[in-house]
C-alpha cells in the first residue's frame, strides 16, 4: 500500500466505543468558539465557507479559466492533511421564507397595501425553489496542541482565501456557533437554534443531536426523518463538469462531500512507475506464454493495452503537466419524511448518476460511518477511494450559480437559473448607487415603482422622486406623499438658490457656484465664457453674503439684480439671459420655496416644463434633493432618490459634472440614489456617466438595444452568454449586477394577486 494512504488509514481508524446515545454518534470531543473542532486524539478540523460563482452562464473561455483556477486550489492542498469539499442543500419552509420578507403591519392607513403586497410576496415564496446552496471546505490535520492547530489553520486559511479570490469567490471562516447552526439545521430541521443557550465549555453535541438515531442496512432514521448515504462506486473515464450541479438539484435537505487526500509528487511518481512495471511484467508474461504456444503474431488484449496507455498518460500528467495525484471519495446523504419518499429520491439520484455513466450505490451496513464522513466536521471513516489526477478531480466542480439573498433585503425577482428569490440589501454594498437600464416597455419603471412601494411600506426612510414624465405622482399620492408640480404658471415653487446647512464638505459657495454654472449652460446653447463664469462666481458670493445678514435665502431674482449692479457688460448679458426665468413666464425657480418639502415622500413633477426646460428642471430639483438629503443626514435619516430620464443631464458637460459631484455627495450622506434611463447610449458616450455607471454597485439591466448591449458588455465585462438574458428578453426580465455578482432574474407582478398595487405600478397603455 502507498505510504500516504497507509498513514492516513491508520489515522482514520481512530474510533471511539460503539455509541449508546445520539450524542455519542458525533465524534466531536471538543469545540471552540473560533470553529476549530477536536475530532480525534490529536486531530483538529476547521471549516470555511465560500461563495458561489456564475459558472453555469459563463462563456466557454471563462469556464476553462475557472477550471484551471480550481485546479490550482486542489494542487495547493496540504500534504498530510485531508481536505473536504461540501455542498449543503437546505430546504427552507414557506413560513421561514415569509418571516424574512413579509412586511410588518403598523396599524396605519397603509396596512391595506401592506396586506396586498404581503400576499404577493407569499405567492412568490410558494413558487420559489426555497433551497439554499451552501459551499464549504474543511481541512483536518494532526497537531500536538490547540495552539499549533490555530497557527496552522491561520496559514491555511490565508492561502485558501487568496486562491479562492482568484475565482471571484469569497472565503470566510465558519466560527463555532455557525458550524453548530449548520449541523442543527440538518438534523433538527424546523427547530429554532438558540445561540444564547450554547456554551462551548459544555458538550456541544447536545445542541445538534436529534432525539434518536437508528441505523439500518441501507438507510438510517434520525428522529422523525429518514436518511440514506450513497457513495460513488464507479468513476467513468469521461465526466462532464455539471454532474455535481445535477446531483444536488434536489428540493430536499442534502449533503454532498468529496474527501481529498493529496499524495506527494515523488511518492506518486514512484507509485506510478511501480504500476507501469507491473503492467509491463504482465504484458511480457502474456507474450511469453503466447510464444511458447507458437502464437508469435498474438495481439495484446484490449484491457492490457488500455492499462499501459493509462499508466503512461498518468505518469506524463505527473511529470510534465503539473498534475498531482489524489485519493478521493464522494458521498451523498439525503433525507425525507417517509421511507417511500426516501426511496423515490434515491432512485432520482441514481438515475442522475447513470446519465453521466457513474455508478452510485447505497452503503450497506456502513450508514453511520458514511453519514459522519459526509458531514463537514472533518472525519473520514470510509475506505472507498479512487485514484485521480488534478484534472479528473477538478471536473467535480462545486460552483454553479450565484445567489443574492441578503438578510433584511428587498425582493427584486427570482433567480432565472436556481429559481430562488433575490433579496437585495444595498446597505451591504461598497456603495448604494444604482442604475435601472432598459428600452421602453422593458419593465424598468415598473421595477422602480415596485421598489418605491416596498420602501414606503417597509421602512421609515424618506423617498424623493424626480419625475420628468409624470409616471410616479399617482403612486406617491396613494402612499400619502406630496406631489410638487413644477411648470410655467404653476403655484408650486422651488427656490433654485436654497442652500441647507452642511450643503458641502468644503466651501458651500463654491459648490453652489458649480450648480449655477451648470444652470446657465442650460439657458444658452452657446454656453458661457470664462469671464462670465468669473462674474457669476463673484455675484453669487456677494448675494449669499448680503442675505446671510438678512437671515433668509436669496433667489434668482436677487442674483439677477446683483449681476445688473456689476460694471462689466458681460454681467448685463447674463442678467438678460436670466430675465425670462426671473421676471418672465418661466419664473418657477425664482421664488421662495412655498411647498411642503418635508413630507416623507415627495415627487418633483417637472413634466410641465417641456423639453427645453427639462434639463434645467432636473438640475434644480437635484439641487433641492441634495438640500433635503443634507438635512436628513444631519438628523441621522436615510434618503432614497429616484431620478428618471437621467440621460438628459449628460447632454451638457457642466450639468453632467454637477450630477457627478452630487452623486458622490449622495453616497456620503446616507442617501441611496437610483438613476433610471432608456437611452443607455447617451450614458456610455459620456466619460462622466460611464464612470458613474462602472462605479455603481447595483445595476439592473432589462432588455437592451443592440448598440447598448455591446457597450455595456465592454464596460461591465459581461460575457455573450450572460448578455443573452438582456437580448430580446421579456418585460421584467434581465440581469442584476449586485456588487461582484451578476445574476439573471425574472420579476413579474400579477394583476390577479395584487390588483390595486398593480394598477398603480403598471405603465402599459390601457391598464
Amino acid at each position: 500500500m502507498i505510504k500516504t494512504l497507509k498513514n492516513q488509514g491508520q489515522r482514520d481508524k481512530e474510533r471511539g466505543k460503539r455509541p449508546k446515545t445520539a450524542q455519542q454518534v458525533f465524534p466531536i470531543y471538543a469545540a471552540h468558539s473560533d470553529g476549530i473542532f477536536l475530532v480525534g486524539r490529536q486531530k483538529y478540523a476547521q471549516t470555511w465557507g465560500f461563495t458561489d460563482i456564475n459558472y453555469a452562464i459563463a462563456s466557454h473561455e471563462d469556464q476553462e479559466s475557472f477550471f484551471l483556477r480550481f485546479s490550482d486550489i486542489l494542487n495547493a492542498c496540504d500534504i498530510g492533511a485531508v481536505t473536504k469539499l461540501t455542498v449543503i442543500l437546505r430546504h427552507m419552509y414557506k413560513v421561514e421564507v415569509e418571516g424574512g420578507i413579509l412586511i410588518p403591519y403598523k396599524e396605519d392607513n397603509l396596512d391595506g397595501s401592506r396586506r396586498e403586497y404581503n400576499g404577493f410576496l407569499g405567492s412568490k415564496a410558494e413558487e420559489a425553489n426555497r433551497v439554499i446552496r451552501h459551499l464549504f471546505v474543511t481541512v483536518t490535520t494532526e497537531k500536538r496542541s490547540l495552539d499549533e492547530a490555530r497557527a496552522y489553520f491561520t496559514r491555511v486559511g490565508t492561502e485558501l482565501a487568496s486562491n479562492f479570490a482568484r475565482l471571484d469567490s469569497k472565503l470566510t471562516p465558519v466560527d463555532g456557533m455557525a458550524k453548530l447552526r449548520i449541523l442543527h439545521g440538518f438534523f433538527r430541521p424546523g427547530e429554532d437554534f438558540d445561540p444564547s443557550a450554547v456554551t462551548f465549555d459544555a458538550d456541544v453535541r447536545d445542541y445538534i443531536a436529534p432525539a434518536s438515531f437508528r441505523f439500518k442496512r441501507d438507510h438510517f432514521r434520525s428522529a422523525e426523518k429518514y436518511g440514506r448515504v450513497l457513495f460513488l462506486k464507479d468513476y467513468p473515464a469521461y465526466l462532464k463538469d455539471r454532474i455535481l450541479a445535477d446531483l444536488t438539484d434536489r428540493g430536499r435537505n442534502l449533503i454532498l462531500s468529496i474527501d481529498i487526500i493529496p499524495v506527494p509528487t515523488d511518492e506518486a511518481v514512484k507509485e506510478v512507475e511501480k504500476r507501469r512495471l507491473g503492467i509491463e511484467t504482465n504484458i511480457a508474461n502474456y507474450q511469453r506464454k503466447q510464444n511458447m504456444a507458437n502464437n508469435f503474431s498474438a495481439v495484446l488484449p484490449y484491457e492490457m493495452e488500455l492499462q499501459r496507455q493509462e499508466a503512461k498518460e498518468f505518469q506524463d500528467d505527473l511529470m510534465n503537466r503539473d498534475q498531482r495525484m489524489f485519493f478521493a471519495n464522494l458521498t451523498i446523504v439525503h433525507t425525507a419524511d417517509t421511507l417511500a419518499e426516501l426511496d423515490n429520491d434515491t432512485e432520482g439520484i441514481l438515475t442522475t448518476g447513470r446519465k453521466y455513466t457513474c455508478q452510485l450505490a447505497p452503503l450497506k451496513w456502513q450508514q453511520m460511518d458514511g453519514l459522519l464522513t459526509c458531514l463537514p466536521i472533518g472525519v473520514r471513516y470510509l475506505s472507498y477511494l479512487r485514484t485521480l489526477t488534478t484534472e479528473s478531480l477538478a471536473v467535480l466542480m462545486p460552483f454553479w450559480v450565484q445567489e443574492i439573498q441578503d438578510s433584511g433585503g428587498i425582493y427584486f425577482g427570482d433567480n432565472a437559473i436556481s429559481r430562488n428569490m433575490i433579496l437585495c440589501n444595498k446597505a451591504k454594498l461598497q456603495n448604494p448607487n444604482a442604475f435601472l437600464l432598459g428600452v421602453p416597455g422593458s419593465g424598468k419603471s415598473f421595477s422602480a415603482k415596485e421598489l418605491i412601494v416596498f420602501l414606503a411600506l417597509a421602512t421609515d426612510d424618506d423617498i424623493l422622486v424626480c419625475d420628468p414624465e409624470r409616471e410616479y405622482a399617482a403612486l406617491i399620492e396613494a402612499m400619502g406623499g406630496e406631489v410638487i408640480r413644477i411648470a410655467a404658471g404653476s403655484k408650486d415653487h422651488i427656490n433654485a438658490l436654497d442652500m441647507a446647512e452642511g450643503y458641502s464638505d468644503g466651501d458651500p459657495i463654491a459648490e453652489k457656484s458649480e450648480f449655477i454654472l451648470s444652470l446657465f449652460e442650460q439657458l444658452d446653447d452657446a454656453g458661457i465664457t470664462s469671464k462670465q463664469r468669473s462674474l457669476l462666481d463673484r455675484s453669487l458670493g456677494d448675494v449669499y453674503s448680503k442675505f446671510k445678514r438678512k437671515k433668509r435665502q436669496p433667489t434668482l431674482k436677487d442674483l439677477r439684480e446683483e449681476l445688473l449692479a456689476q460694471p462689466e457688460a458681460e454681467a448685463h448679458e447674463l442678467a438678460l439671459s436670466l430675465e425670462l426665468f426671473t421676471n418672465g413666464s418661466l419664473d418657477v425657480f425664482a421664488h421662495q420655496t412655498n411647498v411642503d418639502t418635508k413630507n416623507r415622500m415627495v415627487v418633483y413633477d417637472i413634466f410641465g416644463l417641456g423639453k427645453q426646460l427639462k434639463a434645467m428642471g432636473l438640475l434644480v430639483v437635484t439641487d433641492a434633493i441634495l438640500n433635503r438629503v443634507t438635512e436628513n443626514w444631519r438628523q441621522g435619516k436615510r434618503t432614497h432618490i429616484f431620478l428618471d430620464e437621467f440621460h438628459v443631464v449628460f447632454e451638457n458637460e457642466h450639468s453632467g459634472e454637477f450630477f457627478n459631484s452630487a452623486w458622490r455627495r449622495f453616497r456620503k450622506r446616507n442617501a441611496f440614489p437610483t438613476a433610471i434611463t432608456q437611452n443607455v447610449e447617451y450614458l456610455l458616450d459620456s466619460v462622466l456617466a460611464s464612470t458613474m455607471l462602472s462605479n455603481s454597485e447595483f445595476i439592473v439591466m432589462f432588455n437592451q438595444a443592440a448598440s447598448d448591449r455591446e457597450k455595456l458588455a465592454r464596460l461591465l465585462n459581461i460575457s455573450p452568454e450572460q448578455m443573452s438574458y438582456i437580448t430580446n428578453s421579456e418585460p421584467g426580465c434581465g440581469l442584476i449586477r449586485y456588487g461582484r455578482a451578476l445574476v439573471p432574474f425574472k420579476n413579474e407582478l400579477s394583476a390577479s394577486v395584487a390588483p390595486k398595487l398593480y394598477s398603480l405600478l403598471t405603465t402599459r397603455p390601457g391598464e
